[in-house]
């Protein structure tokens, strides 16, 4: 009998624990372990390797889609989207490759984030955690999002393809006098992070 109510026990809590609620449902209206899950794919555009250029640089971001647990009190899992970055010299050389280990514990790239107001409009943003940079973080404001058709809608050799515009802001931070930066900070005014100001990435 014990075995049974064991059992009984069991089940009830795997399909408790399995719940599944809409992306932005309250977290404190969902009991532990329940899954916030992108049910209407709203995520998905953003999903894919981008590309853009600047100052004679190649800037390839990558964005995946993940099921992330959050730990703590009030434990529960969530559709997250995950990033990580890679830079090109023109010559071909690679400054920066995190795609090709790809970080699934502490990616550089996290989101979606708290939307921002850039140009009297509320955008989307993804939240951008540099390594090696003395904690400093910044935000990735989508400025602008478009999907592109070049050619007739019905035409085999139309090309269609998104575009992607993101700008760089750091958020708030403390002065940190040990970082290992900040003779080059002094001497260049920011960081070392290798990251445009402004990029207009189009989806590969």
């Amino acid at each position: 009998m014990k075995k049974i109510i064991y059992i009984f026990l069991l089940f009830i809590s795997e399909i408790y624990s399995a719940q599944e609620y809409p992306l932005h449902t309250d977290i404190f209206e969902i009991p532990d372990n329940a899954y916030l899950k992108d049910v209407n794919n709203e995520y998905d555009k953003y999903i894919g390797l981008w590309k853009g250029e600047w100052n004679g640089k190649t800037l390839y971001l990558e964005l995946k889609k993940v099921k992330y647990y959050h730990a703590g009190l009030h434990p529960f899992y969530s559709d997250e989207i995950f990033g990580e970055r890679k830079v090109m010299l023109a010559n071909g050389s690679v400054e920066i490759d995190r795609i090709s280990n790809f970080d699934y514990q502490h990616p550089e790239i996290f989101g979606m984030g708290i939307p921002a107001s850039y140009n009297n409009k509320l955008s989307q943003t993804l939240l951008f955690y540099p390594k090696n940079m003395c904690n400093k973080t910044a935000r990735l404001i989508i400025t602008n999002f478009m999907t592109i058709i070049a050619g007739p809608i019905n035409n085999p050799n139309t090309t269609i393809y998104d575009q992607m515009t993101l700008h760089f802001e750091y958020l708030p931070s403390f002065y940190n006098e040990n970082c290992v930066h900040n003779s080059y900070v002094d001497q260049n005014g920011d960081f070392p992070i290798n990251f445009p100001k402004d990029i207009v990435l189009t989806k590969q």
